[in-house]
């Protein structure tokens, strides 16, 4: 009876592991004060409160996680209130490194174009930021219009390549989690829902997935209504 019982569970054992995905979280810390501390992997509920997931203490500069996913998810992980950093849990081995300097998170399909995607944001954003402050010294310095001009070109231009990766990673990602993400994420610049030419080439590429997110859905039922009150169609 035992052996035929094993014998009716084992294919039941394969398929829910077929289900399901297992993560595993390998991390290293050169910073002093993380040691002895928690972090905590956090996911949204449904109420989009941040709930642990799981939990790791950093011991010797070591820490890590594992487990078993049902579905891909983003995630953050958390030292105590603050946020370190997002990361998505997927099958796989993910490798996270913290130093006094930089978090660096390598491993997971998903977790590469992610990163590779916020380290180049953030490279365009620091260059934005130095040029910006090298206007206001050189008005300061009573600098030439001729110089004013060359530099607000070159904000514009810097503007502009970072307009372009973030529509060109949610268009490359809209058929996974990342781009209903970070498709809310971009909007947040607009004081209101609002469909500019950006947002238009966005919904315009995008599969059916993308459309029936219902935060993707809810920003372009107002934001659509939001252009038609503008256009005085009410």
């Amino acid at each position: 009876m035992l052996k035929y019982a094993i014998m009716l569970l084992s294919p039941i054992l394969a398929l829910l592991s077929a289900c399901s995905d297992q993560y595993n979280i390998m991390g290293n810390s050169s910073v002093p004060t993380y040691d002895g501390n928690v972090l905590y992997l956090k996911v949204m509920s449904g109420d989009a409160s941040a709930m642990a997931y799981d939990s790791s203490e950093v011991v010797h500069g070591k820490f890590g996680f594992e487990g078993i996913i049902d579905t891909v998810c983003m995630a953050q992980l958390y030292m105590g209130s603050s946020s370190l950093l997002p990361i998505v849990l997927e099958s796989g081995d993910i490798q996270i490194s913290f130093t006094d300097t930089e978090q660096t998170v390598r491993g997971g399909t998903l977790n590469e174009r992610l990163y590779k995607f916020l380290n180049e944001n953030a490279r365009l954003q620091n260059e934005i930021q130095n040029n910006t402050h090298n206007l206001a010294r050189l008005i300061m310095n009573g600098a030439t219009p001729a110089t004013h001009l060359q530099i607000e070109r070159r904000n514009e231009d810097l503007q502009d390549r970072l307009d372009k990766l973030w529509i060109n990673f949610i268009c490359e990602n809209s058929d996974n989690l990342l781009g209903p993400i970070y498709f809310m994420e971009y909007t947040q610049q607009y004081f209101y829902p609002v469909i500019t030419p950006q947002i238009d080439k966005i919904i315009r590429r995008a599969p059916e997935s993308f459309m029936s997110n219902p935060d993707v859905q809810s920003y372009l039922r107002d934001a659509r209504f939001n252009m038609r009150l503008m256009q005085g169609d009410f």
